[in-house]
């Protein structure tokens, strides 16, 4: 009962975000993987690459990646944080950083 009052909750939020943020993961693991596991956090709607992902060592690269959400009630710092931690919990992630975050807008999703 609870994952359906989540989800209707979800729908029902009106303000787009947009964060950039810095991924850091295996580099064993598909990129395109990682990025469709990240897509299935509270809130996401699009995850995009803004550059390839770089070597930072032999085990893990870094990603500069671009975050579309609906913020989850709450303040937006306490969702990043949340949304931060949910993504380290995903196999072959190991950072989440969100570096800037403001409104998206829309030409197709139209807000009320």
């Amino acid at each position: 009962m609870d994952d359906l009052k989540s989800l209707i909750k979800e729908y029902l939020y009106d303000t787009m975000y947009e964060a950039e943020c810095i991924l850091r993961s295996d580099r064993d693991q598909n990129i395109t993987i990682l990025t469709d596991n990240l897509r299935a956090l509270g809130g996401v709607t699009v995850i995009t690459m803004l550059e390839p992902a770089r070597p930072v060592n032999a085990q893990v690269e870094r990603s500069r990646i671009k975050v579309k959400f609906f913020m989850a009630g709450g303040n937006m710092k306490a969702h990043l944080k949340r949304m931060s931690l949910d993504a380290r919990k995903i196999d072959g992630v190991h950072s989440f950083i969100p570096v800037s975050v403001k409104n998206f807008h829309s030409r197709i999703y139209r807000q009320k």
